[in-house]
């Protein structure tokens, strides 16, 4: 009986309670529902950020030899268009950096469509183009005078560069790869799990710079840069 006393003589009491700070509850019941619309447009925005972010891998395929593959893959949710592959290796004073995307060697007279020629071009999602063996990749670098990598352990970076539609500036991943042993027990081994992404701005723009500076230059020249490792 004087439980059901108390609850009857509460109920008043908070109804009250309530009725005198209205205010402030109608004030915390629209900080909460602000804090709440925050937290999941936040959400809602790092997954739309996350599904336009560009994705370019650099694989090793077909063998782990001089003759298996270089894969370029575009696995961002936008198609992109592959500008330019470089090929980095050590100079005498500073790491040196040479496109390696034309194919060279098939430059024969035979070949007319763009695409055999070249590795520049549109890929789409979840594609990827053949850019040549990993044996034509540093046979192209040293055409551009980067030191010859297949007689010792050297190391060869590879930046992918590409253009998308949604996108003011490039968009660029790299992979290094240790060449390894000589004759015909030469090996390809990638250092890394997974190509790195470029976001930073700066990198970006640092990139671009390179990019324009070596297709300022002639046909088999490269560019020398200490540039190259802060990418």
């Amino acid at each position: 009986m004087t439980d059901n006393t108390d609850h009857k003589e509460r109920a008043p009491a908070m109804f009250d309670w309530l009725t005198e700070n209205i205010e402030v509850v109608q004030l915390i019941a629209s900080v909460t529902t602000t804090i709440v619309w925050i937290v999941y447009l936040n959400i809602f925005l790092q997954g739309f950020i996350q599904q336009r972010r560009s994705s370019l891998l650099v694989n090793r395929g077909g063998g782990e030899d001089l003759d298996s593959r270089c894969l370029v893959s575009n696995m961002g949710a936008q198609p992109i268009y592959l500008l330019d592959v470089l090929a980095a290796t050590e100079g005498k004073t500073a790491p040196t950096l040479a496109s390696v995307v034309d194919r060279k060697e098939l430059r024969d007279g035979q070949n007319e469509r763009p695409s055999e020629v070249t590795g520049q071009g549109p890929i789409n999602c979840g594609s990827y183009v053949d850019i040549g063996s990993f044996r034509d990749v540093v046979e192209r670098a040293e055409f551009h005078g980067l030191k010859a990598v297949e007689n010792d352990s050297k190391r060869l970076k590879l930046i992918v560069v590409a253009a998308t539609n949604q996108a003011k500036h490039i968009v660029a991943a790299s992979r290094e790869f240790d060449i390894e042993g000589d004759g015909d027990a030469v090996a390809v081994r990638p250092r890394s799990v997974e190509a790195r992404q470029i976001r930073a701005r700066r990198k970006r723009k640092r990139l671009t710079k390179l990019l324009e500076e070596i297709q300022r230059k002639r046909s088999g020249e490269a560019v020398e840069s200490a540039e190259i490792d802060r990418l």
